[in-house]
């Protein structure tokens, strides 16, 4: 029996999951049923929708959380082009909100397809957690890390985000002190080893 739980508050589109999910899996002829949001933690498979404060959200524990289940993301693209500073959270598969009914269909066949059970849970490693170095950040810190990463100038970023140049230095300096970064050749040789390759082009 494969169990399923939804996180989602959006009404119309928890119904529309519940739908696809049924007639996925009785085309292929698997058991399941849907638990409420509360017992997500015992589900096989849970769909859940990314917070609107992920942010700052506290830790979400995805390492050990995908260790006894499989999590599918939902949200929108422009939001998870964002998610480099929450990597966990970046690589769990994902559906869009955008996406028409034939895709999330087709994505969610490939995650319910018999000969994938047993090995529907993919964990992601806790390695990655080193990579969540701007947990402690601001939002506006973070923001700027975000412009710098993507390679626009100070004075371009502090416009981008409609801040005076010399708050974005001071901002930037408490970015450096945070990661214990002396210099912008040590803060850019950072980003290069370890953010650039979580921002999604």
């Amino acid at each position: 029996m494969l169990t399923i739980a939804i996180r989602e508050k959006n009404s119309h589109f928890t119904h529309g999951i519940k739908i696809i999910v049924a007639n996925v899996c009785q085309h292929l002829k698997k058991d399941f049923c849907f638990l409420s949001p509360e017992h997500h933690h015992c589900a096989d498979i849970l769909f859940l929708s990314l917070d609107d404060n992920w942010v700052t959200a506290d830790c979400y524990q995805m390492p050990k959380a995908t260790k006894s289940q499989r999590i599918i993301l939902i949200c929108r693209q422009k939001e998870h082009q964002n998610l480099m500073f929450r990597p966990c959270l970046y690589m769990l598969p994902v559906i869009f909100r955008e996406d028409e009914i034939d895709e999330i269909t087709r994505k969610i066949t490939w995650w319910i397809e018999p000969s994938r059970h047993g090995k529907n849970t993919v964990a992601i490693p806790a390695g990655i957690c080193q990579y969540c170095t701007t947990r402690s950040f601001t939002v506006v810190e973070r923001q700027l890390l975000s412009h710098i990463a993507k390679g626009h100038s100070l004075k371009d970023s502090a416009s981008l985000m409609k801040l005076d140049e010399n708050i974005a230095k001071l901002h930037r300096k408490a970015i450096m002190r945070k990661l214990g970064i002396r210099d912008q050749y040590e803060l850019h040789k950072f980003l290069k080893t370890n953010l650039l390759f979580l921002i999604h082009n």
